[in-house]
């Protein structure tokens, strides 16, 4: 793994990337969940590296990457990723990968970028009903209080960690905590501009071939929802992932990605 940065419209954008040697696929580019970066990748990402350049960026404000003003939408974090695959991937066709948010920023690089994605795979797609988003919206995506009490950081002390550690290792688990933390009081941005996202909609423009893979998770029924509005969506279920889907599971969930990718 080698980490880069590129230029993108809002600034620097950090990435990682695994180039196998004679990688002949074309690249593919991962899109993280909130509120992490592309170190959620680092598990699965050499299962996937095997004949193709595997690129993680980091969206603004989040991991290495530079912060933007304003709060950022999902078709603002696409414009970054967009840059990555004209910079960092040569220009050519990518395909993409999303997880957890990165299903939405993936859909919307596909479509804006529409010659130059070739497959797309969104894995766990938070696909909720308008009302849920809202409430959702309102308790999970505001500003992050910083405070001199320790507890301000407890909430991400139990996403981050605790949550983890029966399926990662102490010092994985611990890298994800603290990877939360990097964006300060912007950490839940990520969040309100998917609660935000109009997927209904945009996802039903999609004319890209699509692979949803649902793990057996609180997004299966998003999933779902959202395969049913792709045009060219192939639902997969792995019911039997119940857990630290990129990480624990990761060589199980790679072998279905490689399948859809090079089929």
């Amino acid at each position: 793994m080698r980490c880069e940065y590129v230029d993108g419209p809002h600034g620097q954008v950090h990435l990682r990337r695994w180039a196998p040697d004679g990688a002949s696929l074309p690249p593919l580019l991962c899109f993280h969940p909130a509120p992490f970066s592309g170190c959620a990748f680092e598990g699965i990402a050499p299962f996937l590296a095997q004949d193709r350049v595997v690129i993680a960026p980091d969206y603004p404000g989040y991991g290495g990457s530079s912060a933007m003003k304003g709060a950022p939408a999902i078709g603002d974090y696409a414009d970054a990723m967009i840059a990555v695959a004209e910079a960092a991937a040569g220009g050519g066709p990518v395909d993409v990968l999303g997880f957890h948010t990165g299903c939405l920023v993936a859909a919307e690089v596909a479509l804006r970028r529409p010659e130059g994605v070739r497959k797309a795979c969104l894995i766990d797609l938070p696909a909720f009903p308008p009302d849920q988003s809202a409430q959702m919206a309102e308790k999970f995506a505001g500003p992050v209080e910083i405070t001199p009490d320790l507890d301000c950081l407890a909430a991400a002390w139990k996403m981050g960690f605790l949550s983890r550690i029966e399926s990662q290792s102490v010092d994985r688990a611990f890298q994800m905590f603290s990877e939360q933390l990097r964006p300060g009081r912007a950490m839940n941005a990520a969040f309100h501009a998917a609660f935000t996202y109009p997927w209904a909609e945009q996802l039903s423009k999609i004319r890209v071939e699509t692979l949803v893979l649902a793990t057996n998770s609180s997004l299966l029924e998003g999933s779902r929802a959202g395969s049913k509005v792709i045009p060219s969506a192939q639902l997969l279920e792995r019911l039997d992932v119940k857990r630290a889907v990129l990480d624990e599971a990761a060589q199980t969930i790679a072998a279905d990605l490689n399948n859809f990718l090079t089929g």
